[in-house]
């Protein structure tokens, strides 16, 4: 009878720890479930019989997993499986989608020797287009930097033998080799303010933005005499949040731009006002305007509506995708309205400070 109650005891103690582990082992999974439907990767479990008996949220949205893998779309991915169950080594693959246009990779890796595979799939349309803006950039930095060293280097040569042999013809070529250095210069400094917006996010700080254009175009109204460009003021008190810097060198560059298009005689107004989004900054000029072709890549790296005549005034092709980036940063956003001959208007439209529009 003993016996009979000690294993009656033993049952009991084994059957509540098998329901402990199963409780276990139900709460791991569901933790393993959670987990795997909120990666962004793809997770395809492809068992020996081709039947997919799982996959992740991800995987849905990426691709069409269908109940077995005859269904796996797109279609490369079927073969991707059975070179890896075949070959019993990880297979990877690449593939390009339509409508909307994505490229993904995806690995299928064999996990037990019966042949049960794992697909992951992952999305790498971004990094690839981020990718091919980073090697364009470096192509097309490499490319305007040639310019400026190339002319100092040939107009530094001539200049030896100008000293060399007549004294008295040395200064143009003197003059040359400052001015593609001053070029040089503006455009490493343009180089090295764009890569530190990219790397650092703004300070967030109160600007007041009339003050702060005060402040710019005072220090911005001798260049214009010099160039007998009329500059002119018309604000209002606005505050808004971001860095105090960063925003003083978009105007910087909208005001150099409107200057080096704007003939002698012109006119340029800076504008402080408020809009629907909250503020905005206008730059108007009375120069050559642009094309409604050219309009929407102004805000490209490196591009000029005229390459010839924006090196001969010291542009950098820069300045303007300086200010997007600003504006953006900031929350906002930077547009323009221009025609051929009758000037441009460059605006800078922010979210301003809650609550401080003055009365």
């Amino acid at each position: 009878m003993r016996k009979v109650k000690r294993l009656e005891q033993e049952m009991s103690e084994l059957r509540a720890e098998l329901d402990r582990r199963a409780e276990e082992g139900g709460a791991q999974a569901s933790l393993l479930g959670q987990v795997l439907a909120t990666v962004r990767q793809g997770i395809i479990v492809v068992d020996p019989d081709d039947s997919i008996p799982y996959f992740n949220p991800a995987a849905a949205t990426l691709i069409r997993p269908g109940i077995s893998l005859g269904q796996l779309s797109p279609h490369p991915l079927q073969s991707l499986v059975r070179r890896a169950r075949a070959q019993g080594d990880p297979i990877e693959g690449t593939l390009e989608l339509d409508r909307p246009h994505r490229l993904l990779t995806a690995v299928a890796t064999p996990i037990e020797a019966g042949g049960r595979v794992l697909v992951v799939v992952v999305d790498v349309t971004e990094a690839r287009r981020i990718e091919a803006i980073r090697r364009d950039f470096v192509a097309a930095a490499s490319h305007e930097l040639k310019t400026p060293v190339a002319s100092m280097v040939a107009s530094a040569e001539t200049l030896q033998l100008a000293l060399a042999r007549d004294p008295a013809r040395a200064a143009p070529f003197a003059e040359q080799v400052e001015r593609s250095a001053r070029q040089l210069a503006r455009l490493v400094a343009d180089l090295l303010d764009l890569s530190r917006l990219e790397a650092t996010p703004e300070a967030d700080e109160e600007v007041a933005l009339d003050q702060l254009v005060k402040q710019e175009v005072e220090a911005f109204r001798d260049r214009a005499l010099e160039a007998e460009v009329e500059l002119s003021v018309q604000m209002i008190p606005v505050v808004v949040r971001g860095s105090r810097s960063d925003l003083g060198l978009a105007l910087r560059n909208l005001m150099d731009n409107a200057l080096r298009h704007t003939p002698a005689g012109g006119e340029i107004r800076i504008v402080v006002d408020r809009s629907p989004e909250g503020a905005v900054l206008h730059v108007i000029d009375s120069g050559e305007g642009i094309g409604s072709r050219e309009l929407p890549r102004i805000f490209e790296r490196f591009y000029r509506v005229d390459s010839a005549r924006s090196r001969a005034t010291g542009g950098t092709g820069l300045g303007l995708a300086i200010v997007r980036h600003v504006a953006e940063s900031h929350g906002g956003r930077v547009g323009v309205s221009s025609s051929l001959g009758q000037g441009s208007t460059f605006s800078i439209n922010l979210p301003t400070t809650p609550d401080r529009h003055p009365s």
